[in-house]
């Protein structure tokens, strides 16, 4: 795997396919039995002053802030880390603090805090060492919906500081919202990498995806028609898909902005047959990686010269 330094890259996978023990062999909690890591062209020494430099460059936040968490306030746990490495900055650790929502809580115990408190307080202990790559293990787990869009934001504000994420997650909305390239492991191995995917492809690949079970099915307007009965709507695009219909028999239930409205459907668990044409194909597929339903292509099978 490739991580660059100003994009996210997600590492997805069913439970125990090894996506945080990769990512603790990144900065050197963990030593490869085999192979080489390199960072920005060098490969990782594991003496203990090539360890101090690696995790400057790379800071890791746990899934679980209580692993990390060292010191009873929120000052003393944040300013731990850069102080035993003589690069403490009192200045750049208050300007952290509060673009992580956490001014005023320099006096506060940990113990008291809520679970996104010290998940921030973690991200603030990491930043606070200044790398140029952030490792971050299920940094979603435990939150709420305002926690998500807090992660979120800081993830972006991270990238466009320049740094490389490199983040692990069951969470496919959260890895669509801040992914540059996504990577889905099994058993250890990589077995998918790229710069897009859609809930097919990590459904296929045992990601954990939310859609409620409907289904948009694209039917290129030049093959056979499957019978409307196993549907719950018809829809279609353009005019040839129109006429073809017509010429079939068969009266669609969508026919304006009939592409947004067939993933609307199937996000609630419709069954959605969309006609259109084979140029469109694309069109749709491209513009159904926004919604979370899945779609089909049925197969080709010309009927018509």
């Amino acid at each position: 795997m490739v991580a660059e330094k100003g994009e996210v890259t997600i590492l997805m996978g069913r439970n125990g396919a090894g996506k945080s023990t990769l990512l603790m062999h990144l900065n050197g909690l963990l030593r490869p039995d085999r192979g080489e890591i390199y960072v920005d062209g060098v490969e990782v020494k594991y003496d203990r002053k090539s360890l101090v430099a690696l995790r400057k460059k790379i800071g890791f936040v746990f899934q679980n802030p209580d692993d990390q968490i060292v010191a009873p306030t929120v000052w003393q746990d944040v300013v731990f880390g850069p102080e035993n490495v003589g690069i403490r900055d009192d200045g750049k650790i208050m300007s952290i603090l509060k673009k992580l929502g956490l001014g005023g809580y320099e006096n506060r115990l940990c113990s008291r805090l809520s679970g996104g408190e010290k998940k921030r307080v973690t991200i603030a202990g990491v930043l606070a060492m200044e790398p140029d790559y952030v490792v971050m293990d299920e940094p979603t787990a435990g939150v709420d919906g305002l926690g998500l869009k807090e992660i979120i934001e800081i993830v972006l504000e991270m990238k466009k500081e320049g740094r490389g994420l490199i983040i692990s997650t069951h969470d496919y909305d959260f890895a669509r919202a801040v992914g540059d390239r996504f990577l889905i492991m099994n058993e250890g191995r990589v077995i998918f990498d790229d710069v897009y995917i859609d809930h097919s492809i990590a459904e296929r690949c045992g990601v954990r995806t939310w859609y409620n079970g409907g289904e948009v099915v694209i039917v290129p307007d030049n093959s056979c028609l499957p019978d409307p009965d196993e549907f719950d709507f018809v829809a279609v695009m353009g005019k040839s898909a129109r006429e073809w219909l017509e010429r079939e028999g068969v009266e669609p239930d969508i026919t304006s902005a009939a592409m947004e409205r067939a993933f609307l459907r199937a996000i609630g668990g419709s069954r959605i047959m969309l006609v259109c044409s084979e140029s469109m194909i694309d069109v749709v597929k491209r513009e159904a990686v926004n919604y979370p339903v899945k779609v089909t292509v049925q197969k080709t099978e010309v009927v018509r010269v």
